[in-house]
């Protein structure tokens, strides 16, 4: 038997011998619902104000900041007629978002609903595809930095979009079980695994913005398929840091702190050893060819963010 607050019991409408429910949480707290019923997920709107804005990027960042802080729907208000840049920058929100509809839409007047309950996404599982489609990109950067063929990575800017509506979801998710309290009862994760899943999105979204500016990089030194023995190195880097960041996502999914301590040290192999080819370049040609000391960069930061995931594994398996 427990004594309930009187101003809370009353505010609530509670009544001699009404029912509570009470329902564990992860941290060991009891949390009581009135009348036996778990309280549905708060749903709110956020009103934007469209009126005097002019930047589209600014306007666009509003609406990418009000779905991941978790709001239902999406106000968009004008005291004039909306200009086509900001029509089309909310379309594209729409379009490039998961789980979002244009519901309603005039001159002045535009209203976007999520449709997708936050309970029904596997967060896990988005977090594995997130780091398929990375270790994609790694791989075809590094296949035309070897061959100089660059049709593999002409889309690799749309393929990165792929990658941030996945980060811009995770965000999402993480932000409303913050403010859920029945969160992990329905989504089956802790607020732990809940923060892994954010910060590994956070790393794998990185990876996926230094493949599309390496990308660039490479495509914009133009012809160099008769630099001398570019090709073997480039295949043998790729397959390298494709490798391991197959082997650190894999660490992360199955949980095993053996398989992550093997991506640690193998990522810092292939820094040392990254820092020790351009090093020997120098000493013996007088520089490294363009791309190459490009690529070696990107193996190295490549490793960096790898170590960073692997070590984030071990210790919350260590937890």
């Amino acid at each position: 038997m427990i004594t309930l607050p009187k101003e809370w019991a009353n505010s609530v409408g509670l009544k001699k011998n009404d029912t509570v429910a009470i329902r564990v949480q992860s941290d060991g707290a009891l949390s009581l619902y009135p009348k036996g019923t778990i309280p549905a997920p708060k749903r709110s709107t956020k009103i934007i104000d469209a009126t005097d804005i002019k930047d589209r990027e600014f306007f666009f960042r509003q609406l990418v900041g009000a779905y991941i802080a978790g709001h239902t729907t999406i106000l968009i208000r004008s005291a004039h007629p909306m200009s086509s840049e900001i029509v089309s920058a909310a379309k594209r929100f729409v379009q490039i978002s998961v789980g979002l509809e244009m519901i309603e839409a005039n001159d002045t007047q535009m209203l976007i609903a999520n449709l997708i309950e936050h309970d029904a996404i596997d967060t896990k599982k988005i977090i594995e595809r997130m780091g398929l489609l990375s270790k994609s990109m790694v791989h075809d950067l590094y296949e035309a930095a070897a061959t100089g063929d660059f049709g593999n990575i002409d889309d690799m800017s749309a393929r990165d979009i792929e990658v941030d509506r996945i980060y811009w979801m995770i965000s999402r998710q993480y932000n409303i079980y913050q403010k859920d309290i029945t969160a992990p009862h329905k989504m089956g994760i802790s607020l732990y695994e809940m923060t892994a899943c954010l910060f590994l999105s956070r790393v794998l979204e990185a990876i996926g913005d230094h493949a599309v500016m390496m990308s660039k990089h490479i495509v914009s030194l133009g012809d160099y398929k008769k630099e001398p023995n570019i090709n073997d190195g480039m295949h043998n880097l790729g397959r390298e840091v494709t490798d391991l960041l197959t082997k650190t996502v894999k660490s992360w999914v199955t949980k095993d702190i053996v398989l992550s301590e093997q991506s640690i040290k193998s990522a810092d192999e292939m820094i040392t050893k990254t820092a020790k080819i351009a090093s020997t370049i120098k000493s013996t040609d007088g520089a490294p060819t363009p791309v190459y000391d490009a690529m070696l960069f990107s193996s190295s930061r490549m490793a960096e963010y790898c170590k960073s995931i692997a070590e984030f594994t071990f210790n919350l398996e260590m937890e």
